[in-house]
């Protein structure tokens, strides 16, 4: 994932793509944990990335469901996006929906009376009052500048600023919620469109990768209690682009977690006996070639951690998203290993690892504060 693309472009067209975006941290419940792993925000509030894997295909699934053209879908994508950057979950998302799309039809209105909005990047024209944007508010109200109400994305968050200033917000249903912000008009429209709300966010959901960034989710040590054994391309070892990392007990089996946050990229049994495949179920030897089970995650900060030898097929799966701390395999002693142990690779710039981008992990996570020697 690249921080850079953080924000989807409103008019890209209907071809793979990726976006990434900012969005928190705090308790969640089992359920939301759950739907979080696949692919939503969490509602503990805080900062998240997230990433849109496939701008085209969300477009296809939102058409599918709801009938929306391009522009409704990009203004209803800022809108859920809104909601993930701040943690809120999906049902904050679902009662954005429901008031744009009754105030606007989620289309983002410039004002014959507010001449500023005609100048401003709009899908149609109203002449209803002052008001102009997705959400339909004037400048007077207290919500931004005629170019941000007219900003479909800061226009969204101001929207949430509203929403999580309704005590008990969370406690209601969506249309509750949404007719309980200030200034919502025609509330008794709300239940019409709430079916369409939850439909679209359910496929937002599933376009959705989110991971938490922030202090909240530091970097820790891979593997705890761990005993560092060998280090990073030494005069003897030249090649090794990772370093070594034993358990204290000396045992197979001990947790491998997640250094970081991230997005599982790579999940590969790894191991070679001459030109044949060998099984990574097994121990490896020194004559056998390979890392092993091993497992890829990228990180916000376009940094790639791998982690080497695993003891059986890790527990992760591609395109999960972890914590930091996350069990993510157990220590052993497949592909070219000799005794159980973890080899811990740190790579920075763009993805994939490669052995060009490989950096030594003692000094990459002692910048990120935390020792592994």
């Amino acid at each position: 994932m690249n921080a850079s693309l953080r924000r989807l472009a409103m008019t890209m067209p209907a071809a793979a793509a990726v976006l990434v975006l900012a969005v928190v941290g705090g308790p969640v419940s089992p359920r939301i944990e759950t739907s979080w792993r696949n692919a939503t925000a969490t509602a503990g509030g805080g900062d998240y990335e997230c990433t849109v894997a496939d701008p085209g295909a969300l477009r296809s699934a939102v058409f599918g469901t709801s009938g929306w053209d391009e522009a409704q879908i990009d203004n209803a994508t800022a809108v859920y996006l809104a909601a993930a950057e701040r943690g809120l979950g999906d049902q904050a998302a679902i009662i954005g929906l429901i008031t744009a799309y009754q105030e606007s039809r989620l289309f983002n209105y410039a004002n014959f009376n507010v001449e500023e909005s005609l100048e401003l990047d709009h899908d149609k024209i109203g002449d209803d009052h002052r008001d102009v944007g997705i959400f339909q508010r004037s400048p007077s109200s207290g919500w931004g500048s005629v170019s941000d109400l007219m900003d479909p994305e800061r226009a969204a968050r101001a929207f949430y600023d509203e929403l999580v200033a309704v005590d008990g917000w969370e406690r209601m249903t969506p249309v509750e919620a949404a007719r309980a912000v200030p200034g919502s008009a025609t509330r008794d429209a709300y239940p019409r469109w709430e079916g369409y709300a939850e439909s679209a966010v359910g496929q937002f959901t599933d376009h959705t990768r989110c991971i938490p960034v922030g202090d909240e989710w530091a970097w820790t040590h891979p593997v705890p209690d761990g005993v560092f054994w060998g280090g990073f391309r030494t005069a003897d070892r030249p090649g090794h682009d990772g370093v070594d990392i034993g358990a204290e007990d000396g045992g197979k089996g001990a947790e491998i977690v997640a250094a970081s946050a991230g997005v599982v990229a790579r999940v590969r049994c790894d191991a070679q006996l001459g030109e044949r495949d060998y099984s990574c179920d097994v121990d490896g030897a020194a004559e056998v070639s390979g890392c092993g089970w091993y497992v890829d995650i990228e990180h916000p900060d376009n940094a790639v951690t791998r982690y080497c030898h695993m003891m059986s097929r890790p527990l992760v799966a591609v395109g999960d998203v972890v914590l930091p701390g996350e069990v993510i395999g157990y220590l052993g002693s497949s592909g070219n290993s000799g005794a159980p142990h973890l080899h811990f690779e740190t790579h920075v710039g763009s993805p994939p690892a490669t052995s060009a981008n490989a950096v030594s992990p003692v000094e990459f996570m002692a910048e990120r504060g935390v020792s592994i020697e």
